[in-house]
């Protein structure tokens, strides 16, 4: 293929040393780096180099100093772009040349969209590498910060309240400008030009443009709360803490701590993720659907009667996920099912689809609804709960009891005693242990705990830039044992992708 690209060769031999890749030494990150992009199918970023103009520089490069900008914890394009100066890594994978920070900034805006595909090929090298087993797969979540400031983070009322402030603030602005005018005309005359406007007033009507437009955006897409920094980030809760961020998402393969798949939301939990990720690792890894039985761990954020009724069709997948309820059990805490009156304690008769208390009365069915969340439920009531000696205990309306019984529901039981069984039991205690060390990678060693980029669009993107840099890594290890045992490096990528 003929590309409008500038000559690009890293390899190009040069007097001391021959080659700038032998100032490396064997097995450096920047090498694997190199060995892995040269083998990935970048047509997609070939397509949309233009063929008019100056030559751009190639894509092939680009790519290479941005994933080892993220594996080095420089982020931004300018902290690139300087190491380009000064780092042989860089300039090694570079080729020296050097691309300034705006033109590293558009690489990676223009290509957000295509990190996904490079992100899948990446997942399958992993897989022909031996680093995925496909055995148990864990999903997890962690927050991470959006560039954003949760002080800039509004509701309606303040919102109003801070449109208020701005307008009086306008007004008094404008009424000094118009004394000062008045106070001028007295000294020199009419005749000045009168379009002096303070700079303050400027910067306090952009302000109240972006209070209206937030406004808008909260009454239109039904939101609590909006940032007006960075509209889609959202209020996020990580065990006592709140902070304006993004919901990171991984499913994470058990044997090497591969990520399998990866999306970033900005909802305030994990429950609609559970078959997205799933059904994207069937995507990724297209062999997990021959597979027997693959194990999938979550915790009771992702779980749901729906999420449940959706696996039964996954016949491939082995799920082991507790509701929320059962987990607060399992870590001692009491619920309202502690309760001796509670409905799990209420036996249903299929027969009469009629439930029984413990106090042996009935409650009969009296009609099937959809409540606000999309779940399907029915209603049973009692009316023979005027003499019972319980009442005070069991409900607080004098008219009886009633109960909600979610369709379904046997499910949440049915995955209760599963993870009862002392196989389930030493399936689930591997959850935290597949996931956390990936986010720890990320987070720690890697240093990314704040998103650069602001939007989801963006944002979606950065983070596969880090779980694509995460499996790179994985890959480096992998190479590094190899070479205890004297294997060419060299053969091991294109072996691996033929």
């Amino acid at each position: 293929m003929s590309l409008n690209v500038r000559n690009y060769n890293n390899k190009e031999m040069l007097l001391f040393p021959a080659c700038i890749g032998d100032y490396l030494p064997k097995g450096h990150f920047a090498k694997v780096i190199d060995d892995v992009v040269e083998h990935l199918d970048l047509n997609c970023l070939y397509k949309k180099v233009s063929s008019v103009g100056n030559p751009s520089y190639h894509p092939k490069m680009m790519l290479k100093i941005l994933f080892y900008g993220y594996a080095t914890s420089a982020f931004s394009s300018r902290k690139i772009a300087k190491e380009l100066e000064t780092d042989v890594a860089f300039i090694f994978l570079a080729g020296m040349q050097k691309p300034d920070f705006r033109t590293i900034s558009d690489f990676r805006k223009n290509n957000a969209e295509e990190l996904p595909k490079l992100f899948v090929q990446i997942v399958r090298l992993c897989e022909k590498l031996g680093l995925v087993g496909l055995g148990h797969i864990s999903l997890d979540s962690t927050v991470i910060k959006a560039n954003a400031s949760k002080d800039k983070t509004y509701d309606e009322e303040r919102l109003i309240l801070e449109g208020q402030a701005i307008n009086k603030k306008i007004k008094e602005l404008l009424d000094s400008a118009q004394a000062i005018d008045d106070e001028e005309d007295k000294i020199f005359g009419p005749d000045l030009r009168g379009d002096e406007i303070p700079e303050e007033l400027h910067s306090q009507e952009k302000r109240l443009e972006k209070i209206k437009e937030a406004k808008k955006k909260l009454k239109e897409e039904s939101l609590k709360a909006l940032n007006l920094t960075d509209p889609d980030a959202t209020f996020q809760k990580q065990k006592s803490q709140i902070t304006t961020g993004y919901r990171a998402e991984v499913a994470v393969d058990g044997k090497e701590q591969v990520i399998v798949a990866c999306d970033c939301i900005n909802e305030a939990n994990d429950t609609k993720q559970l078959i997205p990720l799933i059904e994207q690792t069937a995507h990724n890894l297209p062999e997990i659907s021959e597979r027997e039985k693959v194990k999938v761990s979550a915790d009771s954020g992702f779980s749901s009667i729906r999420n449940l009724k959706e696996l039964e069709s996954k016949i491939y997948i082995d799920a082991y996920i507790p509701d929320v309820k059962y987990q607060a059990q399992q870590r001692g805490n009491l619920t309202d099912e502690d309760s001796p009156f509670h409905k799990k304690h209420f036996v249903y008769n299929s027969e009469k689809d009629a439930y029984l208390c413990p106090n042996h009365r009935e409650l009969t069915f009296g009609y099937r609804y959809i409540d606000e969340r999309g779940r399907k439920l029915s209603r049973y009531s009692c009316h023979q709960c005027q003499d019972c000696k319980y009442l005070s205990r069991c409900t607080k309306s004098p008219k009886g009891r009633t109960i909600k019984v979610f369709d379904n529901v046997n499910l949440i039981y049915a995955m209760r005693q599963k993870l009862n069984t002392a196989h389930g039991k030493r399936i689930y205690s591997k959850r935290k242990v597949i996931p956390e060390p990936v986010f720890g990678n990320i987070k720690h060693n890697l240093r990314f705990r704040e998103f650069l980029l602001r939007g989801l669009k963006k944002v979606r993107a950065e983070f596969t830039l880090m779980a694509i840099v995460h499996n790179i890594k994985k890959i480096a290890k992998y190479l590094r044992k190899l070479l205890l045992f004297k294997l060419p490096r060299e053969d091991l990528i294109p072996l691996a992708v033929a």
